[in-house]
């Protein structure tokens, strides 16, 4: 199940909730799911871990000793294949290259797929580039953040956005929602596994 269909997030969805027009253009299709992708990573490196179940290749792997393996990601959700490493004379390191699923699954807990969805749709709606799409859709719809009584005194909103969670218009919001699930305490010793950025993955995740 893709993750627009687990969360209810795709750029149709999150364009209504910006205020675009439906049907998108596909530079407009283009532009928010870029938004989409964004919110992603952020949720990502807040977590410390995929935010959606991804299928990752590490090398240099060692057995944890108890019949598993010390890998860099997890949840570990699946092992799919293991490869014996070999030096340049073809010897055995004694280290492997294990393809395997990890992540959390929105699909098992309902709750977290919520709050994430959520969290997604809002933030890549309030993307400074999806902004810039609903003010060039609609150059002369300018929205009031806010007027006085009397109505003397307008103040417009700003497509540059704000700090996340200050509730500005055009601010991010905060990754605060999602703090249950974020990963804590966790130690990776040196030479078990790559750096995390030398793992590549992308939304949307099969």
């Amino acid at each position: 199940m893709s993750a627009d269909e687990l969360l209810a997030v795709s750029p149709e969805t999150v364009a209504v909730r910006a205020g675009l027009k439906l049907p998108l253009t596909e530079e407009q299709r283009e532009t928010v799911a870029e938004a989409i992708g964004d919110a992603f990573g952020d949720v990502a490196a807040y977590l410390g871990r995929p935010p959606l179940p991804v299928t990752l290749v590490q090398r240099g792997a060692h057995g944890n000793g108890r019949g598993g393996w010390q890998l860099a990601h997890d949840p570990v959700i699946e092992v799919l294949s293991t490869a014996a490493e070999t030096g340049v004379n073809g010897e055995l390191t004694g280290l492997y290259t294990i393809t395997y699923r990890a992540g959390l699954n929105p699909a098992e807990n309902p709750v977290y797929g919520k709050a994430l969805g959520r969290y997604i749709s809002a933030c890549a709606a309030a993307h400074p580039m999806v902004r810039r799409v609903v003010q060039s859709d609609a150059p002369d719809a300018r929205l009031i953040k806010q007027a006085n009584v009397e109505g003397q005194g307008v103040t417009w909103e700003d497509v540059s956005g704000g700090a996340a969670g200050s509730g500005a218009a055009g601010a991010p919001p905060s990754l605060d929602s999602l703090t249950r699930w974020r990963r804590r305490g966790v130690n990776q010793q040196p030479g078990i596994a790559p750096h995390p950025l030398e793992i590549t993955w992308r939304w949307p995740w099969p």
